[in-house]
């Protein structure tokens, strides 16, 4: 299962481990990719695997856009999009 990034701290911690700056400037330099999934603009239903209700969803519709994150081709994130928008305007 993917985790979830959901707060902050849970994204300085993953850019740790990916080994990125803070900044995120240039993090295919260190192999990290990223696709966005979903249908929905939304933060406060399901998306990607880890916050699936039995691992799924009622429809396709129904899942809100989130980032999925790569290292190495390997998935190791998933941020919901609109939470990932609220934290950028807290900065």
């Amino acid at each position: 299962m993917v985790p979830t990034v959901s707060n902050p701290e849970g994204l300085k911690a993953l850019a740790r481990k990916l080994g990125v700056r803070p900044d995120w400037h240039e993090p295919d330099e260190q192999e990290v990719t990223a696709r966005v999934f979903g249908a929905s603009f939304d933060n406060a239903g399901f998306y990607g695997e880890g916050s699936r209700p039995n691992g799924r969803i009622s429809s396709p519709d129904a899942e809100e856009l989130f980032v999925r994150l790569y290292k190495d081709g390997s998935p190791v994130a998933d941020v919901n999009l609109a939470t990932l928008f609220a934290m950028a305007a807290r900065l």
